[in-house]
């Protein structure tokens, strides 16, 4: 009798799930020409947290409904000429072999007389 009780109690310890108190989410920025802020909203709508792509991780409540929202961030040469400059040189030294080949087949279209 105590047998079972033991192999029962045993079985409902391995049933039961963990709970852990806090969870993290982390972002990773899936382009290099912008980062993007990430707004934290809970299930009725109110702000928990303004976060970016290089927050580290964001300790998300246990228990509630989330919803996150990404907005870009974009930079003109006229606010910060650095910023701009430093993100179209990294857009371009990505994307530089489809831009060769416009400037080629645009060459090709206008060059011919």
């Amino acid at each position: 009798m105590t047998r079972a009780i033991i192999i029962l109690f045993l079985l409902l310890l391995l049933c039961v799930p963990a709970v852990s108190a806090t969870q993290y989410i982390s972002f990773a920025q899936p382009n290099s020409f912008s980062s993007q802020d990430i707004y934290l909203y809970n299930g009725t709508g109110s702000l928990l947290g303004l976060y970016n792509t290089t927050s580290t991780a964001i300790a998300i409540p246990n228990g509630t409904d989330l919803m996150f929202v990404l907005k870009p961030q974009y930079t003109t040469p006229l606010d910060d000429p650095a910023a701009w400059l430093t993100s179209t040189f990294s857009y371009v030294s990505t994307n530089i072999v489809p831009i060769l080949i416009i400037i080629f087949l645009i060459g090709l279209l206008l060059g011919r007389k």
